[in-house]
């Protein structure tokens, strides 16, 4: 029945790589015990080549070890290539505060996709099993999952972690029964993982001590959660290709931050917003779990917050509204392009006149007139012998920008007025002369301080004037 079942599933799901080699996760346990032993079997059927992956999480000594020594001399009699490792999960689990279970299916995923790179496979094979669906639809309602949740597991799908290698369950449609059954049939003595009796673990107490009452009031009830995970699969997956054609497709991600459109995220639907939030928060952090209300909480500020207004999410990411754009990034981080023209907080550097600047990613290239080069993007009279810094904002800082007759008035509020992002104010540039400030370099857009705009050369107060650009430093890669 196992084997009919499993030779079934390849086919209508194909899920079998042809001509190419498939890593297959194996424990030692029932489950991946009998989907090796199943895939051989189905070996000529299909043209596939097996690779068994074994990994100790460091969580069961000397249980773990033994378990990886067990695969090693199977797969061996079975003649089949393996690779084996170990993970240290309790040491990567406080450095990414995760769970233990986070962590070692971290752990796993990682090394899974490690041996398939390396022997050149794009499909690996892990043996959840039918049972497991249930569990783990059940285990997600109870955490408070949305529709991606309900869905559960699926045959195939991008790997987490790793979305350029292919995950399958070639045993998601086999009952647990099935498989010890198909184990004592075939003489299979599987590795008895006596944390798999643990009923701390709440996948454990699902299945010692819930699922058998569930079954108890309804003797269907795993056949049904596995009907609500088909349902929800087909559901999630008609959104999903909405978002990323709507959504994902407009969306800037760098390796810091996730940045929409504030406009195109208003006019999205809820479910749209949502899935952005998750989907944002995984592409700077993979293992990164959002509960319901984070998620709500979220889209709420997004969707009506006020401009700087800022969201705290787990492992050190925030979301922010900004006037154009909505982001999610890690605590702290900017978008590439805009840490091309910002200055560290408290950065003060001396201007060369004439001559450029080192200002980190961009140089500051200053001239003396009579003429400014087409290139400038601000020519300011500037006094014989004045020194010129480039410095951030300081408490008190006062600019007399062009058009309030030489008045003053705090920068603080000259930047909000200007909707200038708030992630930038520390770090802008500002152009001093001889401790007035006299511009303000916002990339491309320079304002001029009154006092230090040109109007016409015949009408110079004083002895010269520079004109000043920005331009991208040898060896950048970013360009202004």
């Amino acid at each position: 029945m196992l084997l009919e079942t499993v030779e079934r599933t390849l086919r209508e799901h194909d899920l079998a790589p042809v001509g190419a080699p498939w890593v297959i996760a194996v424990s030692g346990g029932a489950d991946s015990l009998a989907l090796l032993h199943a895939l051989i079997r189905l070996q000529s059927r299909f043209d596939y080549r097996l690779h068994v992956a074994t990994l100790d999480h460091k969580l069961r000594v000397p249980g773990g070890a033994e378990d990886v020594q067990f695969v090693r001399n199977i797969s061996n009699e079975w003649g089949v290539p393996v690779t084996a490792a170990s993970a240290d999960v309790p040491t990567l689990a406080a450095e990414l505060r995760l769970s233990l279970e986070a962590a070692a299916r971290l752990a796993r995923y990682r090394f899974l996709a490690e041996v398939a790179r390396t022997v050149g496979a794009t499909h690996v094979a892990s043996a959840h099993n039918a049972d497991d669906q249930a569990e783990t639809v059940l285990m997600h309602i109870l955490r408070g999952a949305g529709l991606a949740g309900l869905g559960g597991m699926r045959f195939a799908a991008p790997m987490f972690d790793a979305p350029d290698l292919t995950l399958v369950r070639p045993l998601l449609a086999v009952p647990r029964a099935e498989v010890e059954t198909y184990c004592r049939a075939h003489g299979l003595q599987p590795r008895n993982d006596e944390t798999n009796s643990d009923v701390t673990y709440l996948r454990n107490r699902l299945r010692h001590e819930v699922m058998p009452l569930l079954r108890q009031i309804n003797p269907q009830t795993p056949r049904q959660l596995r009907q609500l995970a088909d349902a929800g699969a087909v559901d999630a997956a008609y959104i999903e290709e909405a978002f990323q054609r709507e959504i994902a497709a407009q969306a800037t991600v760098s390796a810091d931050t996730v940045t929409l459109s504030l406009a195109a995220f208003r006019a999205a639907h809820p479910a749209l917003q949502r899935r952005f939030v998750v989907w944002a928060a995984r592409q700077l952090n993979p293992a990164v779990e959002l509960a319901y209300v984070q998620q709500v909480e979220a889209v709420a500020i997004a969707v009506s917050g006020r401009v700087g207004a800022l969201v705290t999410l787990p492992t050190g990411l925030t979301l922010g509204v900004d006037y154009e754009t909505v982001s999610i990034a890690r605590a702290g981080a900017l978008p590439a392009d805009e840490q091309a023209f910002l200055l560290a907080p408290g950065a003060v550097l001396d201007v060369a006149l004439p001559g450029v600047t080192d200002a980190g990613r961009w140089g500051l290239h200053a001239s003396i007139g009579p003429e400014s080069p087409a290139e400038a993007q601000a020519v300011l009279v500037i006094p014989e012998g004045a020194r010129v810094r480039l410095r951030t904002r300081r408490p008190g800082d006062r600019f007399a920008p062009l058009g309030l007759g030489g008045h003053t008035q705090k920068l603080k509020e000259w930047l909000i007025d200007h909707k200038v992002p708030r992630r930038w104010r520390d770090r802008l540039p500002l152009l001093e002369v001889d401790g007035e400030l006299a511009a303000l370099v916002l990339g491309d857009r320079w304002p001029v301080g009154s006092r230090f705009a040109l109007r016409s050369p015949a009408d110079l107060p004083v002895a010269f004037y520079g004109s000043i650009h920005l331009s991208q430093m040898a060896g950048s890669t970013v360009a202004l």
